[in-house]
Parts: structure tokens; sequence; C-alpha cells
């Protein structure tokens, strides 16, 4: 900022323009959400990072909303459907819901064309499973390892399918790639319902019963092209938050965090349109904020 403007400038002149800046971007903010809400495919994650206050020291949780060239971030205190609601984003929305497993999302499923659950994140669960086995034993990996391939198979056949312009798989591809999943993940019940394990259900069962139930929710990228494979465009943003956490260490209260999550969804919203940071913060303090387009 000194070099920007040649000449000395506080810290306390730097952190004043933070909530004058936040103080002019509800507009901003309304429109932002209702832009999301009108999306046909929205992305939604979340991610803990810490407040402390002066008698204590917590975590709090930034939502990520994104689609398009729209993201918005927003801080709680808790993780829940309360929150969740707050933010009126989710609530009311009828696209389709990309998204991880957590289950307070599930709620707003009823109200949604489809579901695309992150398969990088099944891909991860698959991989821990298999990672159970002993260095001799494939007893897990019999199964997760045929269920993987198929799920990354299918996402190197869309992407094929895509580049030479179809809107959607061959049925007999899909079919051929389904039944391989399927055969896999009825394997892994098989072999792993009445195996032990100390706090109940093998963890193997329970993921390969939530792979059979939620297959649809896991198969959407693969009959509906505009779905992608990942939850990716929701995460990716948040390492900015990490970025802050590792710099700041943390925010001094849920109030303070809330403040950098609306002006990180100002800015990085503008900036994918292709507005200058500078641009964009001149404009807020003018009182005239930029607005999101019609079209993400």
């Amino acid at each position: 900022m000194s070099v920007l403007l040649d000449a000395p400038v506080s810290a306390g002149f730097t952190g004043g323009l933070l909530p004058r800046i936040a103080s002019r971007l509800g507009g901003f903010e309304t429109v932002l959400k209702e832009r999301l809400r009108a999306a046909p495919v929205l992305h939604h994650d979340e991610t803990p990072a810490r407040v402390a206050g002066d008698d204590d020291d917590r975590l709090l949780y930034v939502y990520t909303a994104r689609a398009g060239k729209l993201v918005w971030f927003g801080a709680a205190a808790g993780r829940g459907h309360a929150e969740l609601d707050a933010f009126k984003i989710l609530p009311g929305y009828r696209g389709t819901l990309v998204r991880d497993d957590y289950a307070a999302y599930a709620k707003y499923d009823r109200d949604l064309t489809a579901v695309q659950l992150c398969c990088a994140h099944l891909l991860r669960s698959l991989r821990g499973i298999g990672d159970l086995d002993a260095d001799d034993s494939r007893v897990q990996r019999c199964w997760t390892q045929p269920a993987a391939q198929a799920l990354t198979d299918a996402k190197a056949a869309v992407a094929k399918a895509r580049a030479d312009g179809a809107t959607a798989l061959d049925g007999d591809v899909l079919n051929a790639l389904r039944a391989r999943y399927d055969t896999a993940v009825a394997w892994g019940m098989a072999t792993n319902a009445h195996r032990d394990w100390p706090s109940g259900r093998h963890p193997g069962y329970t993921l390969a019963k939530r792979l059979q139930t939620r297959a649809p929710q896991v198969w959407r990228f693969a009959v509906d092209f505009t779905v992608p494979f990942t939850n990716n465009p929701a995460e990716q943003p948040q390492r900015m938050v990490k970025l802050q956490m590792k710099i700041g260490g943390c925010w001094r209260s849920v109030r303070t965090a809330a403040r950098y999550c609306l002006i990180r969804s100002y800015l990085g919203s503008a900036r994918n349109h292709g507005v200058h940071p500078l641009d964009a913060l001149r404009a807020a303090l003018a009182g005239t904020p930029w607005m999101p387009p019609q079209t993400a």
C-alpha cells in the first residue's frame, strides 16, 4: 500500500479500510446469492479455520459456493443446518448441487434436480480402505481398485466424448462402466458384511454400502456433461483461506472472518470477470460496487 500511494501507510489505516469496504457490499452479496441460486450447477464446500478471542481458541468454518465465475465465501461458528439455512443459498435451490457427502447437505436433496458427489473424495476413501490390507493381502483392494478404476475410466470416457462433440456417453459404454462399478461395490459389501471391526461395522462395508446406495449421485457426471467429476471449483478458492491462516494464524472473531469472506467474495468474483482488484475496491469505496452479471 505504501508503494502504491507513495506515502507511509499505517496498519491501522489499512485495517480501517476493511469495515469501510465491507459496509458497502451488502447489495453486492444479495445479488451474488441470487445469481448463485439461479445457476443450473452449484458447487458447495466448507473448511475449518481458527478464531482466537481473548479467552478461548476455537474452530469456525468457512463456507464456499461457486457457479462459473461467481464465488461466495461465508463464515460461521458452527457446521450444520442452522448455518447453511442462514446463508440463504441452499434453501430453495433447484439445480444440481456438487458437494461432498457431509450429512447436513442431505436436507436439501429433495428440492434439487440432482446431486453429484465429489468423486475425488470417493477415490480417496477407496484408497483408504485399500490401505487396510496387509502387504501380502488383497482383501480390500480386490474391490476398491476395480471400483476406482471404473470411475476414472468413466471420467476419461466423458472427456473423450465431450471432445468429440457428444453430449452424452454411448449407452453401451455407460452400461459397461456401471456394471464394473456395481460388481466391485457388491463384492465390497459381501466381503465385509461379517468382518469384525472394533467400533461396529467394518469401514469397507460402510463405504461399499454408501457407494451402492448413492450410485446415482456418484454417476451424475456421466449422464449430464454439464456436471463435473469433482468439487474442485469450490475447494480451490479455499486455498486463500488456508493461506490467511498460515500468515495470520487466526481471526479474532467470527465477525471479522465474515468480513474477510465478504471482501474475498467481491474481489474473487470481480477478478474472474476481468475486473482489476484495485478498480473493484475503488468502485466499492465510491459506493458503486461491481455487480455480478445475469450470466455467471
